[in-house]
Parts: C-alpha cells; structure tokens; sequence
C-alpha cells in the first residue's frame, strides 16, 4: 500500500518541479516590468516602454518624457525613424533618427528616449518604426511620477548614448534602467 503512495508522491513532485522549471524559463524570455514589451523579429527587444505623466494624474503636463530600452541584437546597425500616437499627440525624439548601433541597449540609464505631447489617458497606443526592422505596436502606459519613478528626468538632455554591447535583452525590475 505504501508503493502506490510514494510512487504518486514522486510523480506529481517531477510534475510541480517541471512546471516550475518551465515557468521561469518563459519568465525569463519576455521581463516583468512596468513598462510595455515587444519583440521585433530575431532583431529588436523593446522593454519597459513607458511615459512619464506629472505627480497629479488628473491634470498631466503638456510634454511627457518617454521611457524605455530597444537592444538591438542584430549584427547591422538600424534605426528608430519615429513613433505615431494614435488618437492625436507627437512624439519627438532624443535622436532623429535614434540610432540603434549593433549588439548594444539605447535609453538605459534613466536617459528618456523621447517626449511626447497631446498624451490622453493612461495607456496610450504607440507605433514604433524602425528603418530596417518590421514597425510595431504597443500599447504604452503613462506612469505617475511617484515612488521609483519620482526622480527620472522630465525631457532628454540629448540622444541617448548605447551602452557597451549586451548579451541578453534587459530583465525584469521595476526600473526603467534595464
């Protein structure tokens, strides 16, 4: 009696720890962030897409900066050529175009990537177009400036620089650092 017991036992612990496994290698695969995530291809990573509105998400100020991480993972340089808003509003870039040099992350470092203006409502959605990659939509949300989004600046100081080259696209954390 004690056999089909234990065997039970053991088949259904391999089945937890598989499940485990596999849950955490699809974790892996797309970060857990506040931010939008997409993926463009093999080529292009877009983590922690986000705006950042004011302290008071009632009355939100005129420009709003964007936030967010594109790695380009491919072995040619591309291009982040612009970014429409639907339902109205602009999007200027830091850079324009962005440039997205091979094997390296633009817009780390708390640096936004752009602004945008004529911002409505609190997830807004954004076309990316790239020179070479294939465009992509996101549906981005609009983050209240409070907590670990207090201190991020409001509007780039100038392109953002790629940081040395990357091995894996950023993972997850609340931070629009990685």
């Amino acid at each position: 009696m004690m056999r089909p017991i234990a065997a039970v036992v053991a088949v259904v612990t391999l089945a937890v720890s598989g499940c485990t496994i596999a849950g955490f290698d699809e974790a892996n695969r797309v970060p857990q962030n506040d931010g939008a995530n997409a993926n463009v291809g093999d080529s292009l990573s877009l983590r922690n897409i986000f705006l950042l509105a004011g302290t008071d998400s009632a009355s939100p100020p005129a420009q709003q900066a964007l936030f967010g991480v594109i790695v380009n993972d491919a072995q040619r340089p591309d291009q982040l050529e612009r970014i429409t808003m639907e339902g109205g509003g602009t999007v200027q870039l830091a850079g324009q175009p962005l440039a997205l040099p091979p094997d390296q992350a633009v817009g780390t470092g708390n640096k936004p990537i752009g602004t945008a203006t004529g911002v409505r409502g609190n997830v807004v959605p954004m076309t990316f177009t790239f020179r070479e990659a294939e465009p992509v939509r996101l549906m981005v949300p609009v983050m209240t400036r409070t907590g670990h989004f207090a201190d991020l600046p409001s509007a780039p100081a100038g392109p953002p620089s790629p940081s040395p080259g990357v091995t894996a696209p950023p993972t997850g954390s609340p931070s629009p650092t990685r």
